[in-house]
């Protein structure tokens, strides 16, 4: 009987109130598997927050009510399949299905007109794909320290995967087995990307962490300069704006989260009137 409730949605259903807003813990079948959802409960355009590579949804919790409070928005986090809660089905995972399963769940959340979006590191991937895809319904966009395909180039991604030895492929597997699978096709990913990032006509705020990401993610000298030179060609571009956060690391919310819960709720308030 269950599952042939709300659209055949499998899910576990948790409501509970956290100051004055509403937050939704949920599960959706989005095939032969389901994705995690947690959801702040507001009006007006929904902010849908994308992670890095390896993180969860989770990853936002200390800026999410702030954000809230601020802006009156819902909230919408998740964690992408083989990540924190959600499911994964190993024999269709690809890029793209992730974003037409993101799609698919969102709709059957009854959010499918427009989106505001916040994206860290190479969440501004899949953030820009998911604006892609729907054209016309995203009013605005927050980056922080986002990797684009100015630096992850298809022979970057190529020779970063070459890089991982064989250990870190056994760990991703046993407990990032979606991480494992996008750096499977990362070189693939990075070449369909090259000419899908999101689109300049959306208006952008990006924020820079003032400190380089680790020797982990950029190896050489000249991977440290690319990564300066690309962000700030990519903040520079019409309808963008450049915040450098100093003192920050790659997650720059960690040491500096006014500077981003700002950002965020002044574009949000100033395109959502």
């Amino acid at each position: 009987m269950m599952s042939k409730i709300n659209f055949c949605i499998c899910l576990i259903l948790l409501i509970h109130n956290t100051g004055q807003s509403q937050t939704i813990d949920t599960l959706i079948n989005v095939g032969n598997h389901q994705l995690h959802f947690e959801i702040i409960k507001g009006n007006d355009t929904p902010i849908l927050f994308e992670a890095g590579n390896g993180d969860d949804g989770s990853v936002w919790k200390p800026i999410l009510q702030d954000i809230y409070k601020a802006t009156g928005a819902t909230l919408i986090t998740y964690d992408r399949a083989g990540l924190g809660k959600s499911e994964i089905d190993t024999t269709k995972i690809s890029f793209k299905q992730e974003i037409k399963n993101l799609n698919k769940a969102l709709k059957k959340l009854g959010y499918s007109k427009n989106y505001f979006l916040v994206a860290h590191s190479f969440g501004g991937f899949y953030a820009s794909e998911f604006a892609q895809r729907n054209k016309g319904k995203i009013n605005g966009a927050v980056f922080i320290d986002v990797g684009t395909p100015c630096i992850i180039t298809k022979e970057w991604a190529s020779n970063y995967k070459k890089s991982l030895p064989a250990d870190v492929w056994v760990m991703l597997k046993q407990h990032r087995v979606g991480l494992y699978y996008l750096l499977q096709n990362f070189s693939t990913i990075a070449d369909y990307m090259s000419t899908r990032y999101i689109s300049n006509d959306i208006p952008l705020t990006l924020i820079v962490a003032e400190n380089l990401p680790d020797s982990n993610t950029l190896r050489t000298e000249e991977d440290r300069i690319n990564w300066v030179k690309c962000l700030k060609d990519f903040g520079n571009l019409p309808n963008h704006k450049y915040v450098l956060a100093k003192n920050t690391d790659h997650k720059v919310w960690e040491k500096d989260p006014k500077t981003v819960i700002e950002e965020i709720t002044k574009l949000y308030l100033k395109i959502d009137k």
